[in-house]
């Protein structure tokens, strides 16, 4: 039986240039690459040039990352470098 492949749809909320959030859009951005092998969209959103996106999207942290699918939505705050707990939360098996 053939397997599916299935594609991940995620927004990454920064707040401008700083240290943390550099340093989690590189972390995801690594982590897609290697652990979803591209089959992906990431959206990377600075709540600094968008703030209205902080309430609609009911973003209280930032760097925070939504998976919106595959469902059900699932997020992750901090600097993504914990790999265990982005293929925990991010990955479907």
């Amino acid at each position: 039986m053939q397997r599916t492949q299935i594609h991940y749809v995620m927004t990454l909320f920064v707040t401008g240039v700083t240290v943390r959030s550099g340093r989690a859009v590189v972390n995801i951005r690594d982590f897609c690459e290697q652990d979803l092998h591209g089959d992906y969209e990431l959206e990377v959103v600075d709540l600094y040039r968008s703030p209205e996106r902080a309430r609609s999207d009911q973003i209280v942290a930032a760097p925070t990352l939504i998976r919106h699918e595959p469902k059900p939505a699932r997020r992750v705050i901090g600097d993504m470098s914990d790999r265990h707990r982005l293929q925990d939360v991010i990955k479907v098996a």
